[in-house]
């Protein structure tokens, strides 16, 4: 199974090798709605509006009565591609990415949607026909598995792995154009998702081999950065003069061949064609010629399932064999390359036969052979039903820090959940979308640990968080426990401070959009809400924190602007605490 874990951290890889960064000048089409900026933002309180700063590396979209918007149109056609960008969409406000101008991928303001449908964001549009009933014009789009969209006016990150429909040489469609995957945020939200044609207003109303990038600019203000866009378009490598040997035995190093006779050998045309003559554990020797369309460094995976590999290509012999597969990265010269490969079925439970992978120049990751096991086949995953377990104690693996062992999870209604330690009384994570992945917790023997599903935000790095006026913390802490509140979602989180006694109410809000928290009893001083340097206020009781992509609302009137700290351990934004603290986390 072509996993989406597997496709991500394929795709990081082959964009190292042949990318376009696409810019402003990449594109036509533009009547004066966009232009190249530093900086942009929103006041998530107004619709369909982004403010911008001079500057370079940011393409807005910015539309008034007198510059309405248009869509970009990149000069540059493309075929198989994979293509990574960030975007911002102002406040319900409206934009697309159209794979070769025809197959469109939502961008729309989707921050508290529930039940997604494909005009969502990350939905795959609708295709459309006219001569259909009302109703019924619509057809094929496909909604995203879950709503992973963040805040308008917050960057949003789209990775998109595209295989392009393809013809015979009298031009006829032999097949249909596929998204091999597509992630919003971090979640995979579309998986090998076939399109039978062209989605509603594509450029040119029919599948083409290669077609424009184009982003869609007349439904409202949108801004997008760091554009990249990975084409393959190398010939598929062949293998070909493939001879074997195959003896038979359980072998568990080069070591044990030594004197050994071959019960089968020959020369067949391609790999899959080798027999499985010899039954019961064995170990076969393969030499092959592999054939490349472009000189460049290749990336080739070797993996047998259940038994040990080993590989080597050019005049390079085999040194050894591993029991995890193996991979090498290669200098390949166009044309025929020598390759050798060992498959050592050594126990009576492997099947016969291994997975051979390569990527490289032009080329994204492709099977020259797949074994009777298949790929390899991920742990069918053990999710966490919000509505049957709403809260869950779990071990959590945090970013840059230790293991943490006494996590608790919330889920509700609105799909906006937190993680909440309580051996130091933090809110640590929120995320928008599905609740847990509990595979590492159960699976087998399991670990403990849980994944949050959705489109995670790291908000604090575990540690106590009220913190008097020279940002020192207590050292007498010791939690509490904690309570449902009136048999709701609402959680209080209680625990000790230097022996006073502290509440911690977190409740998710009414409209959605985010939790609401009210800490009392901490004392005075200052309390940290997130990690980060950077804050921005952008309307009265509003700042964004960039670097975690939420926004914070509380009455300032109240309590005071918020301050940052980046001079000791406690670096952050704090906010000045009177006793209490009450604020909002948008996200």
């Amino acid at each position: 199974m072509f996993t989406a874990a597997l496709a991500l951290q394929i795709g990081a890889l082959q964009a190292q090798q042949n990318p376009v960064k696409l810019d402003l000048n990449s594109f036509e089409g533009n009547k004066g709605s966009w232009s190249e900026v530093g900086k942009v933002w929103a006041d998530p309180t107004v619709p369909n509006e982004l403010q911008a700063a001079d500057g370079s590396g940011v393409f807005a979209n910015l539309p008034t009565k007198k510059k309405p918007g248009a869509d970009l149109i990149s000069i540059e056609k493309f075929g198989d591609v994979d293509l990574s960008l960030e975007f911002m969409v102002a406040p319900n406000s409206n934009s697309g990415v159209y794979l070769q101008g025809n197959y469109e991928i939502q961008i729309l303001d989707s921050w508290t949607s529930t039940a997604s449908k494909p005009g969502d964001n990350g939905g795959i549009y609708q295709r459309w026909d006219e001569s259909k009933p009302d109703g019924q014009k619509g057809y094929q789009g496909y909604a995203p598995r879950q709503n992973a969209s963040k805040a308008p006016g917050v960057w949003q990150k789209l990775d998109v792995s595209f295989q392009a429909a393809k013809f015979n040489s009298n031009g006829e469609k032999i097949e249909n154009a596929r998204f091999l995957y597509v992630a919003l945020n971090g979640v995979t939200i579309h998986e090998n998702l076939e399109v039978f044609g062209p989605t509603r207003g594509s450029l040119t109303g029919e599948d083409v081999a290669e077609g424009p990038l184009r982003i869609q600019g007349d439904h409202g203000a949108v801004a997008f950065r760091n554009v990249v866009i990975t084409p393959y378009d190398a010939a598929s490598p062949k293998i070909s003069n493939v001879s074997y040997e195959t003896f038979q035995g359980s072998f568990n190093n080069l070591e044990d061949l030594s004197g050994k006779t071959a019960k089968a050998k020959g020369t067949v045309a391609s790999l899959n064609e080798i027999p499985a003559s010899v039954s019961g554990v064995n170990l076969t020797k393969i030499d092959a010629n592999l054939n490349v369309a472009e000189t460049g460094e290749y990336f080739i995976t070797l993996q047998v399932p259940g038994g040990l590999s080993g590989l080597a290509v050019g005049n390079e012999t085999v040194s050894d064999l591993s029991n995890r597969g193996v991979r090498i990265k290669k200098q390949l010269n166009a044309g025929d390359n020598p390759i050798h490969i060992i498959a050592s079925k050594n126990r009576n439970w492997s099947v016969d036969g291994f997975n051979l992978y390569i990527s490289g120049p032009g080329l994204r990751n492709t099977e020259l052979l797949v074994s009777q096991a298949g790929a390899n086949q991920a742990t069918d995953p053990i999710l966490v039903d919000a509505s049957e377990t709403p809260v869950l104690r779990s071990f959590r693996d945090f970013p840059d820090f230790k293991r943490l062992s006494h996590v608790v999870s919330v889920a509700s209604e609105e799909k906006v959940n937190y993680a909440y330690d309580m051996e130091t009384g933090t809110l640590i994570q929120v995320w928008r979308g599905e609740f847990l992945d509990a595979t590492p917790m159960w699976n087998s023997r399991g670990n403990g640990v849980s994944v949050p599903q959705g489109a995670l935000i790291n908000l604090s790095t575990p540690a106590i968080n009220a913190v008097n006026a020279d940002y020192q913390t207590s050292e007498e802490f010791r939690t509490k426990g904690y309570q449902l509140k009136n048999g709701s979602e609402d959680m209080v989180f209680n625990y000790l401070l230097s022996g006073n006694a502290v509440t911690d109410e977190i409740k998710v809000l009414e409209s959605g959009k985010g939790i609401s928290r009210t800490v009392s009893g901490i004392g005075n001083g200052f309390y940290k809400v997130a990690d980060g340097v950077e804050i921005q206020k952008v309307a009265k009781g509003y700042y964004l924190l960039p670097e975690t992509g939420v926004y914070l609302q509380y009455d300032e009137g109240t309590y005071g602007a918020p301050v940052t700290n980046s001079s000791n351990d406690e670096s952050g934004i704090f906010l000045p605490a009177k006793g209490n603290i009450v604020y909002n986390l948008l996200f």
